[in-house]
């Protein structure tokens, strides 16, 4: 299966790196110019039988421009939420019989695309991996071994199983999520809690030394899942809804503490992370809760509470170097 990758970000870069590890041809195109032609990876890699610490070099194959000649099976739109659209509108013609795995968040739903593509060629899926530049530049990376799938109404079956098959040679494991869009949503509001808290603190660092802080970003992310039941979504089938909304706040404070502070995956947050490299599109998760919250007359005393203080939080790239899209 010949890959394609929209992107060099964050995640872009560390599954081209993975997949093309595992042998499979991988190609990045780039809408921008400017990124050197190796990235440096510092990773720390969770999946079995791998080398748990390790930095790497990457030299992926970048291109500007795709044609139909150049054959592209599948296409990993591995750009921000609010970019795929767009993304998949410049990139489809240059690879109109590929199988479309969109590799990002959702919170609009699928009409949009659905006008871009067929479902027979869409899959969605999210990406498990995270990190972000630091100062040098380099990837602090996390790989974490599972990667979540989901087949929409009209997806082709046979695809679906082609294209998770291709993440599992590379060592990943399958998190199929029945209603991927149903997930995504309640990921989002997970996310528009736990971020908008860190850019009201300042960062993560700032977020995570309080139990009052953390205690206000709880509730405002219970408000954040409420927006998602407005919509019709039974939280009681999500347990990463649940775990937020029936643990006593305290308790819900501790654990992310630990989390972030006493695991080497939560430390390596704090080095460098795709919430520090990308400020816009942390407080986007933010806003799109918020608004649609607003818009559905939801109760968000504690998520709207956090409002000013993200609306200044710097929205330029304040650390390492630029990876673009």
């Amino acid at each position: 299966m010949k890959v394609l990758i929209i992107g060099r970000g964050v995640v872009g870069t560390i599954y081209g790196w993975a997949l093309s590890k595992a042998g499979m041809d991988v190609t990045h195109v780039v809408r921008k110019e400017g990124l050197p032609d190796t990235d440096t990876l510092d990773l720390l890699d969770l999946r079995p039988g791998y080398s748990k610490n390790t930095r790497v070099t990457y030299v992926p194959k970048t291109v500007a421009q795709i044609s139909p000649s150049d054959g592209f099976d599948l296409v990993i739109v591995a750009t921000k939420h609010y970019q795929a659209a767009q993304a998949i509108h410049q990139y489809r013609p240059g690879a109109p019989r590929a199988t479309f795995l969109l590799f990002t968040a959702n919170w609009d739903g699928t009409v949009e695309i659905d006008r871009l593509l067929p479902r027979s060629s869409l899959l969605w899926g999210y990406a498990a991996a995270s990190g972000g530049p630091d100062a040098q530049g380099v990837l602090i990376a996390t790989v974490n071994p599972s990667v979540r799938f989901g087949m929409l109404e009209g997806s082709d079956p046979e695809k679906f199983n082609a294209v998770t098959e291709l993440f599992q040679r590379a060592g990943f494991t399958l998190d199929i999520k029945p209603n991927i869009i149903e997930w995504l949503w309640v990921h989002h509001a997970i996310n528009a809690g736990g971020i908008g808290i860190c850019l009201w603190a300042g960062g993560i660092a700032e977020a995570t030394r309080s139990f009052t802080t953390l205690r206000l970003g709880t509730l405002a992310t219970r408000e954040a899942l409420d927006v998602v039941a407005a919509r019709g979504v039974d939280l009681e089938r999500y347990p990463d809804a649940g775990s937020i909304l029936n643990a006593p706040v305290w308790l819900a404070g501790l654990a992310v503490i630990y989390t972030i502070r006493f695991t080497e995956k939560g430390r390596r947050l704090l080095r460098a992370s795709h919430f520090t490299h990308s400020p816009e599109e942390m407080k986007r998760y933010y806003f799109d809760v918020l608004n649609t919250g607003e818009s559905l007359g939801v109760a968000m005393t504690h998520l709207s509470s956090l409002r000013e203080k993200i609306e200044c939080y710097p929205a330029n790239e304040t650390v390492g170097r630029k990876r673009s899209q």
